[in-house]
């Protein structure tokens, strides 16, 4: 029998036979589908970041942003705008960037002053959320109210502990700072330092120096056009304290032992060097004064005053006539 002999066939074709089937075979390599351009959001070349205006009012530039993919303007994208604080709005709410990639807003600013923010959000989008900053300013001044310094008491013909102190505000409440006050003493004498007086947005003040009349005194901060004005504020002057004259009560003996004084001095007797020894001012005579307590101790006081005139005595109800004294009261 013949034998059947078979030829070897050559490396590469089966090399493409295998490739064929891989190509066919419908295998997964382990590869995954190309990543879609991303979406990122940044503040536009003009942004109207950054502006100042005046509370409750729309800033004058609109704030803007720009939507890419992959570093191409993005048309369509819809952008979300917000702002915080009382009052504040934006304007559209939400919009749809351009053909430019552009989409923007105008911000109207809240009622209360100080630094603000507004938002612009795309869903997804790298960046998001963008920040824009604002500076709210007080608007025109609209009142003038008391901040404080009102309804005090001191010795007449001596300065307020508190100074008089009003703040011209705008429609909202804010403080308004260069508005001059006009101040003056409406009742009671006196005067007040300065004169006028130009506000910050705490306020302007003034000191009020009283006039001689112990009592009710009145003074006022004024300006013109601004309701609540003028502002006014009320003073209690009180009587100055007594004269006084000094005793001192040692061991046996008052000194001076006698003193001559005007109505209405008080004299104040101070225990000096008694050490355990107890003493005390007793009146003796007519006309008669309120005595003291037996006190012990340096450093002790009694005071009266005598209003009235005469020749009164005392003695210490201790020590009795060993220890004597007298006020003449003229």
């Amino acid at each position: 029998m013949a034998s059947l002999t078979i030829a070897p066939r050559p490396i590469g074709w089966m090399v493409a036979l295998f490739a064929v089937q891989l190509a066919c075979s419908g295998s997964d390599s382990g590869t995954s589908p190309p990543t879609p351009p991303a979406v990122t959001i940044a503040k536009a070349p003009v942004s109207g970041d950054n502006q100042s205006g005046t509370v409750g009012q729309a800033l004058p530039n609109a704030i803007r942003v720009l939507v890419a993919r992959s570093g191409q303007p993005e048309v369509g994208a819809t952008v979300t705008w917000s702002a915080s604080g009382t009052g504040a709005s934006v304007n559209p709410v939400s919009g749809i960037t351009d053909a430019s990639g552009l989409a923007s807003t105008i911000w109207t600013l809240p009622q209360a002053v100080g630094a603000r923010t507004a938002t612009a959000t795309v869903s997804g989008a790298g960046g998001s959320p963008v920040s824009f900053s604002a500076t709210a300013l007080p608007g025109p001044a609209t009142e003038l109210v008391l901040r404080s310094g009102n309804a005090q008491s001191a010795e007449v013909g001596t300065v307020l502990p508190l100074p008089l102190k009003v703040r011209a505000e705008d429609q909202f409440g804010n403080g308004v700072g260069g508005v001059v006050v006009a101040w003056q003493i409406t009742t009671g004498g006196g005067s007040v330092s300065p004169l006028s007086s130009t506000t910050d947005t705490s306020g302007a003040s003034t000191a009020w120096t009283l006039g001689s009349g112990v009592g009710a005194q009145a003074a006022q901060g004024a300006v013109g056009g601004l309701m609540g004005s003028p502002v006014g504020f009320t003073a209690t002057g009180t009587p100055p304290p007594p004269v006084t004259v000094d005793v001192s009560v040692g061991n046996n003996f008052f000194s001076p032992s006698g003193v001559t004084i005007a109505a209405g001095t008080r004299v104040r007797w101070t225990w000096t060097a008694t050490g355990a020894i107890p003493h005390s001012v007793e009146s003796t005579g007519v006309p008669s004064f309120t005595s003291s307590a037996i006190l012990t101790g340096n450093g002790s006081i009694y005071t009266f005053t005598f209003n009235a005139p005469g020749v009164y005595t005392y003695d210490c109800a201790v020590h009795g006539v060993l220890m004597t004294g007298t006020v003449t009261v003229n």
